[in-house]
């Protein structure tokens, strides 16, 4: 097809002259790395909020773990000075652990129940921790 068709001079009239018939090499290969560098970020990002999601999965499952040992400790009514710890039998949850203490405060009939949730997070110890005083 030749550009007389459609009504395109290439004698300069319209602005087009011979060569603005596409882009260069040069504007393509520039072109690609942009939205190369664009697409390697966005990825980045995804797999960001990927391991954010898990984490604050685990950060939730531990605090209601932590809130079951509590509500378990309190309606048992034996409050007495002690320090416990333990792993959950759930196979779910088989990478928690929990440690509960129980101590005394400054007031007299007032105990501190401490109960913590623990777990590996790669190569950190993460931890949640709930304190009641009854």
């Amino acid at each position: 097809m030749r550009s007389e068709e459609f009504g395109i001079r290439n004698n300069g009239e319209n602005g087009v002259t011979p060569h603005s018939k596409g882009f260069t090499l040069l504007e393509v290969m520039v072109a690609v790395a942009i939205l190369g560098m664009v697409l390697v970020s966005l990825l980045g990002l995804k797999n960001r909020s990927v391991q954010d999601v898990m984490v604050a999965e685990r950060i939730t499952t531990a605090t209601l773990l932590a809130k079951r040992v509590m509500t378990e400790t309190l309606l048992s009514r034996k409050l007495l000075p002690l320090d416990e710890e333990g792993e959950f039998e759930e196979e779910e949850f088989k990478d928690y652990r929990w440690k509960k203490s129980i101590s005394p405060t400054p007031l007299l009939t007032i105990l501190e129940v401490r109960v913590a949730v623990v777990w590996q997070e790669g190569e950190r110890q993460e931890m949640v921790e709930l304190v009641s005083y009854e």
